[in-house]
């Protein structure tokens, strides 16, 4: 009985220390907006895969390579970009799945005596979702995105390079967007 009560407590010391052993986790975000349009001109906008800069506020240009990769160049400092690879869209049911495929390198730090890059975003693995539906008169739209942080490796982690900073910069891109979007759409 000893050794069980014994295998129990060190058990117990030892499950917390396994939970922060790894590195990041997947995360999600998930942004609606009601506009007063219909879902059809919603969709024109959304729906041009070439045409980002028309309606988010942060990005400068959208340049199409092919028929499936963009490179968006943003309104920042030093003008960095981010490729992005065209999934999957369907008119029909106003859908886009995109992943991005690579990201500017803005600056470097060490970190734990290594370099540490910081992209573009704090994200990597980064999928998303964008999707017009007809609601009380007018579109909902959704944009869902799933990713890890960019600094793979385990805690500590540099600033800017948290779960957390990862799920907030993903949040700002959204909601930034998707109130731009409704603003022009409803002029």
């Amino acid at each position: 009985m000893k050794k069980l009560l014994q295998f129990f407590a060190l058990a117990m010391m030892v499950v917390p220390m396994l939970a922060t052993a790894h590195g990041p986790t997947r995360q999600q975000v998930k942004e609606t907006v009601f506009i007063n349009a219909s879902p059809e001109k919603v969709w024109e906008m959304v729906g041009d895969f070439s045409g980002l800069h028309n309606w988010h506020p942060a990005v400068a240009s959208t340049e199409l390579k092919g028929d499936n990769m963009r490179v968006l160049t943003l309104k920042a400092e030093g003008n960095p970009t981010i490729t992005e690879e065209l999934d999957k869209l369907n008119d029909e049911k106003m859908m886009m799945i995109y992943k991005i495929e690579e990201m500017s390198v803005v600056k470097t730090i060490e970190f734990n005596s290594q370099e540490t890059p910081y992209y573009t975003l704090p994200v990597t693995n980064y999928k998303s979702w964008l999707s017009v539906k007809a609601k009380d008169g007018g579109s909902e739209v959704m944009w869902k995105g799933k990713f890890y942080r960019s600094f793979m490796a385990n805690p500590p982690v540099p600033e800017g390079q948290s779960d957390q900073d990862a799920v907030d910069a993903i949040t700002g891109v959204y909601t930034s967007g998707l109130n731009n979007l409704k603003a022009i759409l409803e002029k």
